[in-house]
């Protein structure tokens, strides 16, 4: 028999939850419906189910998905054939710097989750590049054609 002043019991503590334990899982627990290559129409077997899945997913399994979703550069054919195209760090020179959680925002951007928008600074100097990228490009490509004519 427990005494009027005794604390709770371990069968008392188990069965106390947080109040926000239950959303927080049910929350996790929200399906996440695969995406297809827009060249093969597989999903890539790291693809994660649940948005569980989708907080667990490894720097590797990230720089995977990326190339299966080719989200890398320089640009591929199929790289514009999705709905969203993001930030690639797969084959960039800072590509061994850009850390998990970038990985994994730019991901989520990616395959449509909420609030992984790109912060203003990062899209600013992505852009940046990208144009001066593209403009070099042109400017040799206008040169091989002149020398070549």
């Amino acid at each position: 028999m427990r005494s009027a002043g005794a604390g709770p019991t371990a069968d008392d503590r188990r069965r106390w939850h947080h109040p926000c334990f239950v959303p927080t899982v049910t929350h996790l627990r929200t399906p996440l419906y695969p995406l297809v290559s827009s060249t093969t129409a597989l999903a890539h077997p790291d693809f994660p189910t649940t948005l569980l899945a989708y907080h667990l997913l490894t720097s590797r399994q990230l720089d995977e998905l990326a190339i299966h979703y080719h989200q890398v550069w320089p640009p591929a054919p199929a790289t514009s054939y999705y709905p969203v195209v993001i930030p690639p760090w797969v084959g960039t020179e800072n590509e061994k710097n850009v850390d998990i959680e970038t990985k994994r925002r730019r991901f989520g951007r990616f395959i449509g989750l909420q609030r992984c928008e790109t912060p203003a600074e990062e899209q600013e100097s992505y852009s940046w590049g990208m144009e001066q990228e593209t403009e070099t490009e042109l400017l040799e490509l206008i040169d091989q054609e002149w020398n070549e004519s």
